[in-house]
C-alpha cells in the first residue's frame, strides 16, 4: 500500500474510532454515575428545577424552634437565607440524631444537613463537608458550688471547678445516648485513668442536658461552647470554662458527589462570612439571653406552635380538620395576634368580618376560644356549602380556604367559568385556581356565567398557597 494512502486510512480509522467510542462507560442511571450527572448540574439543577431545598437539623431550640406558629433558630436562618440566595424555598426535617441525619442524606431523602456533626471520621466518609459557618469546641458543664456568689472571691471559686480533666475520675458525664460518639471521651477516659462514668440517656437532647445540670438534675454533661454559652446567659451558675476538644468547624453536609451544590454553599458563605447578616444571626441566637428564653419556652420538642393549640385542637374536632392546618390558617390571617385589625375592620385570630362573627357567635370583645369557634363554623358553613360541588374531601380544603379569604360567591363563579371552558370545576391548581384569576379581566367578568363581578384573585392563590405551605412546616414541628 502506498505510504500516503496508508496514513490516509489510519487517519480516518482513527477518527471513526473517536466518533464510536462512548464518552463515558459508567451508566447514568448508576450509583457510580452521579458524581458526573452532578458534574453537569446533578442535585443543585434538581433542587432549583423542584424549587425546594430539603434540609435536616436537630431539635435543639436554638438551632430550630417555633414561636407563636412562626419558625426561628440560628440554622433555620442561615438555611432560608441559602435558600433565597439560590432562589428556592425551604422544608425543614426534624431529627435529633446525627447518625440518623446522615442516614437521611445516604438514602437521599434530603438534600443537607445542618446539624452539629459527629466528631467520628466513619459518621463523615459518605459526605462532603462545608466551608464553616463559625468554629466552636466542646466543653465540660459542671455547676458553680452553690454558696458561690458568697465566696470571697472568683478565685476561691474557680479552686473548686474541675479544670483538670483527671479529677473527673469516678464522676459521672450524662449524655444524649444516640450522641456518644460525637465527643471527644478518649481523651476524658484516659486523663481519668478511665474511671470516669458515661451516663447514656435516651431521648434527651444537648440542651436538655445543659438544663439539667443547671437545675441540679445532673452533675456534667458535654457540649458545644455555643450552645452551652447561650443557656449560661440565663443559668447563672453553669460554668462552661473547661475545653474538651480543639476547635471544631460547625458546618453542613451534603452527600459525597453532590459537588455543584456544596460549591454553590461554599460560594455563599464566603461571600457573606464577616457579613452583618451573618454575625447578627449568630449573635442573636447565642448572644442574646431574651432569644434563648423565648427558644427554650418554645422548643420543637414541646411540640407547640402558639399559645392556642389546646383550644384548636379542641375546636377542629368540630369540622374533622387537622388541627394544624387551622393553626395554618390562624397564622396566616393574625399570626396568633388577638387584637388584630385589618383595614376592613376583620378582627381577631380569624380575621372575621363584624357581621360574620355575630353570625357565628363572636365579637370583637369575644374571647380567643369563642373566636377560634366562631371562625370553625364559618369553615363548617363553607364545607356543607361546596360538598356536593367538590366532593372530594381533601380537594375541597383548597377550595374553602379560597372562600374563607375571598367569598364563596366568587368561588362559585371560578367554577362556572372552569365548566364553561373545560375544565374541572372540582380541581383547584390550574382549574378553578385559573379562573378565579381570569375574573380580573373583562371577557370573563362579564361572561353571563359569572353573576358577582370583577374581582382581583392574586391575593386568594397566594393566600392558599401560603397556609398549605405552612401547613406542610406545621407538620414537622408538632404531632396530630
Amino acid at each position: 500500500m502506498h505510504p500516503n494512502l496508508y496514513f490516509r486510512h489510519l487517519v480516518f480509522s482513527l477518527i471513526l474510532l473517536i466518533l464510536l467510542v462512548p464518552q463515558s462507560c459508567t451508566s447514568p442511571g448508576g450509583r457510580s454515575g452521579f458524581q458526573g450527572l452532578d458534574d453537569n448540574g446533578g442535585l443543585l439543577t434538581d433542587i432549583v428545577r423542584r424549587g425546594v431545598l430539603v434540609a435536616i437539623t436537630d431539635d435543639n431550640p436554638i438551632n430550630y424552634f417555633i414561636h407563636q406558629g412562626e419558625e426561628r433558630g440560628y440554622q433555620y436562618e442561615m438555611l432560608s437565607s441559602f435558600a433565597h440566595y439560590l432562589g428556592v424555598d425551604l422544608q425543614i426535617i426534624v431529627e435529633q440524631d446525627p447518625y440518623q441525619a446522615l442516614q437521611y442524606l445516604k438514602r437521599r431523602q434530603v438534600d443537607l444537613v445542618a446539624i452539629d456533626l459527629p466528631v467520628n471520621p466513619d459518621y463523615r466518609k459518605n459526605t462532603l463537608i462545608s466551608e464553616p459557618l463559625f468554629t466552636s469546641r466542646q466543653v465540660l458543664v459542671q455547676r458553680k458550688p452553690d454558696n458561690w456568689r458568697r465566696m470571697r472571691d472568683m478565685k476561691t471559686v474557680e479552686s473548686l471547678m474541675i479544670r483538670d480533666l483527671g479529677y473527673l475520675g469516678q464522676k459521672t458525664i450524662a449524655l444524649p445516648a444516640n450522641a456518644l460518639k460525637q465527643f471527644y471521651l478518649a481523651d476524658i477516659q484516659h486523663a481519668s485513668n478511665y474511671s470516669v462514668i458515661i451516663d447514656g440517656i435516651d431521648r434527651v437532647t444537648q440542651t436538655d442536658l445543659i438544663e439539667a445540670v443547671a437545675l441540679n438534675g445532673a452533675d456534667y454533661t458535654i457540649a458545644y461552647e455555643h450552645t452551652a454559652k447561650a443557656l449560661a446567659q440565663i443559668y447563672h451558675d453553669l460554668d462552661i470554662s473547661t475545653p474538651i476538644s480543639p476547635d471544631i468547624p460547625v458546618s453542613w453536609a451534603v452527600r459525597k458527589g453532590a459537588v455543584n451544590l456544596m460549591g454553590e454553599i461554599n460560594t455563599w458563605i464566603e461571600k457573606n462570612e464577616g457579613s452583618r447578616e451573618f454575625t447578627r444571626t449568630y449573635a442573636n441566637y447565642f448572644n442574646n439571653a431574651r432569644q434563648v428564653r423565648l427558644a427554650l419556652g418554645h422548643a420543637v420538642k414541646n411540640h407547640s406552635i402558639s399559645d392556642f393549640d389546646e383550644v384548636i385542637r379542641e375546636s377542629s374536632k368540630l369540622i374533622n380538620w387537622d388541627w394544624r392546618l387551622v393553626s395554618a390558617l390562624i397564622y396566616k390571617e393574625s399570626k396568633f395576634n388577638i387584637h388584630a385589625v385589618s383595614h376592613r375592620g376583620a378582627f381577631g385570630l380569624m380575621q372575621l368580618m363584624p357581621q360574620t362573627a355575630e353570625r357565628f357567635g363572636a365579637h370583637i370583645n369575644s374571647t380567643p376560644a369563642e373566636q377560634i369557634t366562631a371562625g370553625i363554623k364559618l369553615i363548617r358553613h363553607l364545607d356543607k356549602a361546596l360538598k356536593n360541588r367538590v366532593p372530594d374531601p381533601e380537594e375541597r380544603k383548597k377550595f374553602i380556604l379560597a372562600a374563607y379569604n375571598i367569598g364563596l360567591a366568587h368561588i362559585i363563579d371560578a367554577q362556572n367559568l372552569a365548566e364553561k371552558h373545560g375544565k374541572d370545576p372540582a380541581v383547584w391548581y390550574d382549574n378553578v385556581e385559573y379562573y378565579l384569576l381570569a375574573k380580573s379581566q373583562p371577557e370573563f367578568y362579564n361572561d353571563p356565567v359569572v353573576k358577582y363581578g370583577r374581582v382581583k384573585g392574586i391575593e386568594t392563590k397566594q393566600f392558599v398557597r401560603d397556609v398549605l405551605e405552612k401547613y406542610d412546616q406545621y407538620k414537622t414541628l408538632a404531632s396530630r
